[in-house]
Formats: C-alpha cells, sequence, structure tokens
C-alpha cells in the first residue's frame, strides 16, 4: 500500500494528544484527582496498537488536502472514544490491569485507599474522553456537513458500544449465557465502533459511500471478538497485559467460557477442542471478510490494507493455539 499509514496515524495522535492537553490547560486546577483523570485518559487513548485510527486511514486511501485533514481528524476521535470505553470497561469487568500497568480505578484505590473514589474517577474520566471524542470533532476545521456526518457516526457507535455493553452486564444474571447471546453482545460493543465506524468515517473522508464498509467490518469484528475472547480466557499476561484468565476468573460470557462447563477445563484435550472451536468461527468470518473486500468496489491500496488487517487478525487467532 503507497499509503503511509504509520505517518498518518502519527499525524492523528499528534492532534489527539494536542486536544488533551489544552483540555487540561482550560481548567485553572492543580487537583490531583483531576490529573489523574486527565493523564489517565492520555495514557489510554495514546497507548496501545491503534487499530482503529490505523482502519480510518486505510479506509481513506490516497487523499490529500481536506480528506487528509478529515482522515486525521477522524483517526484522532475513534482513538479517544476507544480510550474511554476501555477505562469503563475495566471497571465492569474488574481488571486492575491494562497493558501491563494500572487501571485509573485501581491506581486512585490503591494511592487514596478508596475503592469507590477509584470507581467514580474512573467512572467520570470515561465520560471525558467519550464527549471529548465529540468535542474534538465539533472544534475541527471540517465542513459542517462533514462534521454532521461525522458525528452521526460516532454518535451512533456509541450507542450501540454501551447497549452491548449492558447485553454483556445482563450475561451475568443467567446461569448459562446462550451462544447466540454472547454473539449479539460482542457485535455490539465491538463490531461497530472497532471496525464499522472507523472504516465508514475513513471511507467519509474520502468522499466515498460508507455504506459498502459496512458488511466488511461485521466479519473482521466478529473474528476479532473470537481472537479477543480466546486470550481472555488463556492468555498470559505478559502477551495480553491485562490479568491471566480474567474472563474465567471473573465469571464472564464469552465465546470461550460459554463453551466452559462451569469451570475451567483440567482436562487438555478438552480446552483444546474449545479453543479450536472458537477459531473456526473466527476462520468463518474472516473466510466472509475476504471475500466480502474481494467482491467490492475498492481502491487497490484500500484493498490491500483491509487484507492486511484480515492477516493480522488470523494471526491473533491462533496466538494461543
Amino acid at each position: 500500500m503507497s499509503v503511509d499509514v504509520e505517518a498518518r496515524v502519527t499525524a492523528s495522535l499528534a492532534l489527539l494528544e494536542d486536544f488533551l492537553n489544552q483540555g487540561r490547560k482550560s481548567v485553572a486546577s492543580d487537583a490531583r484527582l483531576l490529573n489523574m483523570a486527565y493523564e489517565g485518559v492520555a495514557v489510554f487513548a495514546l497507548g496501545g496498537k491503534h487499530l482503529r485510527s490505523r482502519l480510518v486511514h486505510i479506509s481513506a486511501g490516497e487523499v490529500s488536502g481536506q480528506g487528509l485533514y478529515a482522515a486525521t481528524v477522524f483517526g484522532a476521535c475513534v482513538d479517544l472514544l476507544h480510550g474511554a470505553f476501555l477505562i469503563q470497561d475495566d471497571i465492569i469487568d474488574r481488571d486492575d490491569t491494562r497493558r501491563g500497568k494500572p487501571t485509573i480505578h485501581a491506581a486512585v484505590r490503591d494511592e487514596f485507599g478508596d475503592a469507590h473514589m477509584g470507581i467514580s474517577l474512573a467512572i467520570v474520566a470515561g465520560d471525558l474522553g467519550i464527549n471529548g471524542a465529540l468535542q474534538l470533532l465539533l472544534n475541527s476545521h471540517l465542513e459542517d456537513a462533514l462534521v454532521r456526518h461525522g458525528m452521526r457516526l460516532l454518535s451512533a457507535a456509541a450507542q450501540e458500544t454501551i447497549t452491548g455493553e449492558i447485553l454483556d452486564i445482563a450475561h451475568l444474571t443467567e446461569p448459562k449465557p446462550d451462544l447466540e447471546q454472547v454473539r449479539l453482545s460482542n457485535h455490539l460493543k465491538t463490531s461497530e465502533y472497532s471496525f464499522g465506524t472507523p472504516l465508514k468515517l475513513g471511507a467519509l473522508a474520502a468522499g466515498r459511500d460508507p455504506a459498502p464498509m459496512k458488511p466488511i467490518a461485521h466479519a473482521l469484528g466478529c473474528a476479532y471478538q473470537a481472537a479477543d475472547d480466546i486470550a481472555g480466557a488463556i492468555g498470559d499476561s505478559a502477551v495480553t497485559g491485562k490479568t491471566t484468565g480474567g474472563d474465567v476468573i471473573n465469571g464472564r460470557a464469552t465465546l470461550m467460557t460459554t463453551r466452559m462447563e462451569g469451570q475451567f477445563p483440567t482436562d487438555p484435550a478438552q480446552l483444546d477442542a474449545i479453543i479450536q472451536a472458537v477459531i473456526k468461527e473466527g476462520d468463518t468470518h474472516l473466510a466472509q471478510a475476504r471475500r466480502i473486500i474481494d467482491d467490492t468496489d475498492l481502491a487497490e491500496g484500500v484493498r490491500e490494507g483491509l487484507h492486511h488487517v484480515t492477516d493480522t487478525i488470523e494471526g491473533m487467532l491462533r496466538t494461543h493455539a
């Protein structure tokens, strides 16, 4: 792919970092918790692999001028939204570590000796990031029509993700959630905001119809979640940056844990069978993604970039096999 995606992602991160710095400077207070909130949002949004901003730039393809600026803004927005969701997701999942470091709620709890304070700050820090993603777009120099369209996509993604998280929490009330229910919550909380919205925003930046990106995003999102569910059940913390076996320990309903009979399998053959079933499910979605990518009218560079993402997810699926 001729587009320098890495350079473009770096530009989106620079824009995002400047936005967060300006936001912090606008508040005339040195309160420790305020600083921890802003620092936490920055760490979560500016760290990681930046899959979502990368998808924006891959989908945008060969753009320049206002198109490139739009892709840069959109890339910053989706990474900030992602960082915000991670902060709140860690509360829901009772995770004290993320990328090998304390989560916001854990850091505040440990420093002040108050678990409720930690949860409270993390909730509003997540809100700060969600609203910040919208503010970043509204404060940009994009044309009003483009801002409105982008806002519609970001807001819809947030709504869908929040609904998916609610359904995910609802699984905890059921002794044995159905696999289809798990697949639905996975789709709502992952496919749209992690894949659909970035790919649609990239197409929007390039002046293309975003609609053809939806089925591609759905297939990639389902495969990605399958890989993530395997990592959440058996992944080493040194690789995942999260608590080893956290999904099993905390009773989360995933494609892995729902296939387990009440507890972590002690029989290696049984565990392997579960892993292979989830891999097979992910492979089915990857095959669908590749087929749709090839059948959709896309610039060759965009097609190549999407196939690279598909190959990366395939590697993730087998990381812990």
